[in-house]
């Protein structure tokens, strides 16, 4: 079973394999599912990755419908009631109510911005930022990825409706660039178990390129016309049911008995000053805030992520590689005879 305390332990292994931070813990659970199939002997699985992306799943499409329509009178309590359609069960309460009508407020102005669908979750994740070094902030240039993001956006881009224009930039970004590697290949193939797509087959995507985004999102109901497809062969109760995220735990995984002596090793302020990416005196506020409350925000969860798994690269890739190399199982005497057999070709 993916337990906390088995994600916080298996958290350094997925960074080996993935050889970059992240944000998330979600990979780890399935590394571990990834080792579970291989033990019982199965090398291929058939995975639904790409769903989401192809035929309109996500929440951060019908979030971008609905503030799209909500910008038309942002006045309107109605409009922007629709919001709680999305997220009911955070609707219930009526102080996280405010909260969340509040963040989705933002930017109903900028229905013409290219990137309006993923412009407020983009400053949500930016907010990790404050914990950066002051000599990491300085030598970043804050618009320098929006300004590359618009040079390889197609000519055609401003011309496609709202959802088409979240959908690509879903895939471009996040699709390719994380799921697909660091949540998908990478922590399979560390058990040897090879992931086949099926919704991201080019046929399907050619037919998904010239369907109506209506039948994608009907109305909020989100991928309509794959439900549609599958209603006589699923029970209409899967085919019926709300989509719920899957979140990995981040705390109760890092900072449990287990596993918060290597946190607290990574983060002490030996080590933030070694890699200097990050202000120790801001981390340890940070992992103070996580002691003080039980449920953290979302800004401080990824960025408690981000801190760990940053740190982890350093430790394994530039300050102990030789260390970790040996520890695994190609081993590092093998390491040396494939770079010699390679150097001599």
């Amino acid at each position: 079973m993916a337990t906390n305390e088995k994600i916080g332990a298996s958290f350094p292994d997925v960074i080996w394999h993935c050889e970059k931070p992240m944000l998330r813990t979600a990979p780890v659970p399935l590394f571990l599912l990834s080792q579970l199939v291989n033990q019982n002997g199965i090398k291929v699985v058939i995975t639904g990755e790409g769903a989401d992306e192809v035929f309109g799943g996500y929440n951060i499409f019908r979030e971008a419908k609905v503030r799209r329509f909500w910008s038309e009178q942002p006045e309107s309590k109605i409009r922007a009631s629709l919001i709680g359609r999305l997220y009911p069960y955070i609707f219930d309460n009526p102080r996280l109510k405010n909260m969340l009508l509040t963040f989705f407020a933002q930017g109903l102005d900028k229905t013409n911005d290219p990137f309006f669908s993923h412009l407020i979750r983009w400053k949500n994740t930016s907010k990790t930022k404050r914990f950066f070094s002051g000599d990491l902030k300085a030598a970043i240039d804050p618009n320098r990825n929006s300004e590359e993001l618009k040079q390889i956006l197609p000519s055609s881009y401003n011309k496609w409706d709202y959802l088409c224009k979240a959908q690509y930039l879903e895939m471009v970004i996040f699709l390719s660039n994380y799921l697909l590697s660091s949540q998908g290949d990478r922590v399979a193939m560390a058990h040897s178990l090879e992931i086949r797509l099926p919704y991201l087959d080019y046929r399907i995507l050619d037919f998904m390129g010239q369907v109506p985004s209506k039948m994608k999102i009907m109305g909020l109901n989100e991928k309509h016309i794959l439900k549609k497809a599958f209603q006589e062969i699923l029970p209409k109760d899967i085919c019926n049911r709300p989509k719920h995220p899957y979140r990995a735990p981040i705390t109760r995984s890092l900072l449990n008995e287990r596993t918060s002596g290597y946190i607290h090793d990574l983060l002490s302020e030996r080590n933030l000053n070694d890699i200097s990416l990050f202000d120790p005196p801001k981390v340890k506020m940070l992992l103070k805030k996580f002691k003080a409350v039980d449920s953290p925000g979302e800004v401080e969860s990824m960025a408690l992520v981000g801190i760990v798994s940053s740190q982890l690269v350093f430790e394994q890739f530039i300050k102990n590689f030789c260390t970790y190399a040996a520890n695994r199982s190609y081993g590092l005497q093998n390491l040396a005879v494939f770079n010699r057999k390679n150097l001599r070709s």
